[in-house]
């Protein structure tokens, strides 16, 4: 016998399908709305992993250390919330505010040859803000407060605070610089760090950028879809440290709890496949130049603004690196094409981190093909050869 369903339920379908319908009716008359934000709201992945280093034997700590090798994982966002567009009395745009949430996680596994395994986690939350002029000026601040731990280990919780204020003048679309201030602990402590960069060179095109403290990169087109680099930046962090292994760090009666700084330039090549305006990967390769870790304990530190006192750091030797990433983008935004004050505004907002990763530029539209123009004796010409009698 066959169930009957019950009546119920079809009518609870039919009302669903009739309210479908309606809506989409109502909403065919209404005029489209223009996109909001000229920012995609972003979504990466980030893998970075080094090969294992032996320590020296001459320091007692690192010859309880044994070796050292990481491999860190990263996931990221940021969303744009609001966009102002200014204008003048005659209606001419002259300028725009743009304000995004910015967020991530980060795991790295720390795998010392001597002791335990460890994982440790930054868990980030900020905003960025942009305003642009609408003429050749960008003022910038992030304000990016984040939390690390040695996971499984709550007592090691702490909370940082990292900023940055830059100032960025496009002279023209091939000369541009930055001048500001940043509190990062990118380099495996904390520190507050002048900032200065230029960049020669259009974004969408070939161009090389020194931004200190972030890195120097040498980017140019491989193709319609396809970018490369040569570039050199740190990467690195300053985490939080369960000393489950009694480590003799600083007074050896407080240091259950220790900060893990690790720092090193990367030095490689990278390519980029801009699939989309949606959707880009990268994969670089390359050695790791000038490494160190440390360990420093809160105990005696100087203030709440200078680096901690470091109780142990070693010098290690470089590695083979490998780095892979992919990066989703969301939403349909205004045009942006040729506006180089937002090429700008968006190279600021995927470089900008205390997390070292660069997501890439695959927002930025690649410059189209010119159309081959000929002249009126060509176009004569072709008309004449082809006259029908």
């Amino acid at each position: 016998m066959k169930k009957r369903v019950p009546s119920a339920v079809l009518t609870l379908c039919f009302v669903i399908i009739f309210t479908r319908l309606l809506a989409f009716d109502k909403d065919s008359t209404k005029t489209i709305r223009p996109p909001k934000h000229y920012f995609h709201s972003t979504l990466y992945t980030d893998i970075y992993s080094t090969g294992t280093r032996t320590l020296d034997t001459v320091n007692t700590i690192s010859r309880k250390l044994k070796s050292f090798q990481l491999t860190q994982v990263s996931l990221g966002f940021n969303v744009p919330f609001v966009t102002k567009d200014i204008y003048n009395k005659d209606s001419t745009r002259i300028s725009n505010l743009h304000l995004l949430l910015s967020g991530g996680y980060s795991m790295i596994n720390l795998n010392f040859g001597g002791i335990s395994r460890h994982q440790l986690s930054k868990t980030y939350m900020g905003a960025r803000g942009f305003y642009n002029n609408g003429k050749k000026s960008i003022f910038f601040l992030e304000v990016s407060p984040f939390v690390t731990r040695d996971n499984g280990h709550s007592y090691t919780r702490i909370y940082r605070l990292a900023t940055t204020l830059l100032y960025n003048y496009a002279a023209n679309d091939y000369f541009s610089f930055r001048i500001g201030f940043t509190r990062s602990f990118l380099w495996g402590n904390r520190f507050n760090l002048p900032y200065i960069g230029i960049r020669v060179g259009k974004l969408d095109k070939v161009n090389f950028s020194v931004q200190f403290p972030r890195g120097v990169t040498f980017s140019f087109p491989l193709g319609k879809h396809v970018r490369g680099g040569i570039y050199t930046r740190p990467q690195g962090g300053l985490y939080s440290f369960a000393n489950t292994d009694s480590i003799q760090v600083g007074d050896f009666s407080n240091n259950k709890k220790l900060f893990f700084g690790r720092n090193e330039f990367l030095s490689g090549l990278r390519i980029d496949l801009l699939a989309s305006r949606y959707f880009n990967a990268y994969l670089s390769t390359g050695f790791t130049t000038r490494n160190y870790i440390s360990f420093s304990s809160q105990a005696k530190e100087k203030s709440k603004y200078s680096p901690y006192p470091n109780y142990y750091k070693q010098n290690i030797k470089g590695s083979i690196f490998l780095n892979m990433g992919v990066v989703f983008r969301f939403g349909k935004t205004r045009s942006i094409y040729n506006s180089r004050q937002l090429y700008n505004a968006i190279d600021m907002n995927n470089d900008i981190g205390d997390n070292g990763i660069h997501p890439g530029n695959g927002n930025i539209p690649l410059p189209e093909k010119k159309i081959k123009i000929n002249n009126t004796d060509d176009v004569l010409d072709l008309i004449e050869s082809q006259d029908l009698y």
